[in-house]
C-alpha cells in the first residue's frame, strides 16, 4: 500500500512541476502580436530595419545596390569591400540621406574610375563584402552584410 501511495505521491508532483513550467513560460513577441496585423508590420520595421537588395551588374564588374523604407532610420551608411587577384584590400564606403527619393540605387564598382569617366576594372575578385548600417529612428542599430561571390 505504502509503494502505490508512493507512486501516486510522486506521479502527482511530477504532473504539477510539468504543468506549472507550462504556464510559466514567456509568450513570444511574435505569438503575442499575430491578433494585430499593424503591430505586426511595425515590429518587423523596428527590427529588420531598411530593406535592401544588392545585384551583380550584367558584365560583374559592379554591385548594384537598391534601398528602400528609409523613412524607418535617421542615419544609412554602406561600404563595399573585396581583395583583387593580387590580394590587395579595396574599400568603397559611403552614406545615404534617408531623405531621399526612394528607391536609392546606388552603383559601386570592383575599381576606380578618373574625373573624365576613364574606368580601370580590378581583376580577380574575392571575399567581397557589401555591409549596410542602419541607425534606426528608435536608436537600434541594424547590420546587413551580403556575402558577393564573383564567378566570370
Amino acid at each position: 500500500m505504502k509503494k502505490v501511495l508512493l507512486i501516486l505521491f510522486c506521479v502527482l508532483i511530477l504532473s504539477f512541476v510539468t504543468i506549472h513550467s507550462v504556464f510559466a513560460k514567456r509568450v513570444l513577441p511574435q505569438v503575442a502580436n499575430t491578433n494585430n496585423a499593424t503591430s505586426n508590420a511595425q515590429s518587423a520595421i523596428k527590427t529588420k530595419g531598411i530593406t535592401v537588395s544588392v545585384k551583380l551588374r550584367s558584365d560583374r564588374n559592379a554591385i548594384i545596390a537598391t534601398l528602400t523604407n528609409l523613412k524607418i532610420a535617421k542615419d544609412i551608411s554602406y561600404s563595399l569591400s573585396y581583395k583583387t587577384g593580387d590580394n590587395i584590400d579595396q574599400v568603397a564606403q559611403s552614406s545615404v540621406d534617408p531623405k531621399e527619393k526612394e528607391p536609392v540605387v546606388r552603383e559601386l564598382l570592383f575599381g576606380t574610375c578618373s574625373t573624365n569617366n576613364v574606368c580601370r576594372y580590378d581583376t580577380g575578385i574575392h571575399d567581397a563584402k557589401f555591409v549596410v548600417t542602419t541607425t534606426l529612428l528608435t536608436g537600434k542599430k541594424v547590420v546587413k552584410t551580403f556575402n558577393i561571390k564573383i564567378k566570370k
